[in-house]
């Protein structure tokens, strides 16, 4: 009797066992589009993320420095220009901290995402980080840096 129940679990077992299934070249392929590519950008410098080339054009920063007592938060905003391979090209702005303005308020931001349409494809540019943040001990300020993202739709 115990040798039957055994032998019906090991049965059960092996038959909710499966090798897992192989992920063709295509589904790699799709995969790696629709992961995010990162990148940190300088002023001016073009830099090639996933497969779009972005230049961060212009950057201001009136974030209260972290060493300050501030009435509000502040924001830094980035100009970018993003072209693909084929040279279709876009303009786009984004920004983190207080919210903008019109026509840019898209409110409070720790992150910004924008859709950006090249040719037939469409991406997100994602801004995540301007560093280095404001300090008023900082006689020279440091160069400006951004972390943005490019995701494939």
């Amino acid at each position: 009797m115990s040798r039957s129940i055994f032998s019906i679990l090991f049965l059960g077992f092996s038959l909710g066992c499966s090798r897992p299934e192989l992920v063709s070249s295509e589904e790699q392929e799709a995969m790696a589009l629709s992961s995010p590519t990162q990148a940190t950008l300088a002023l001016q410098q073009p830099t090639q993320v996933g497969s779009l080339r972005v230049r961060l054009q212009k950057i201001d920063d009136s974030r209260c420095p972290m060493n300050a007592m501030c009435i509000r938060y502040g924001s830094a905003v980035a100009d970018f220009q993003i072209e693909d391979s084929q040279g279709n090209s876009a303009a786009k702005r984004l920004y983190l901290g207080d919210a903008l303005p019109a026509p840019d308020n898209r409110g409070s931001r720790t992150a910004d995402t924008v859709e950006v349409a090249l040719g037939n494809r469409h991406y997100f540019l994602i801004l995540s980080d301007v560093q280095p943040y404001p300090n008023t001990s900082d006689s020279i300020p440091p160069e400006k840096k951004v972390t943005v993202s490019v995701l494939s739709l």
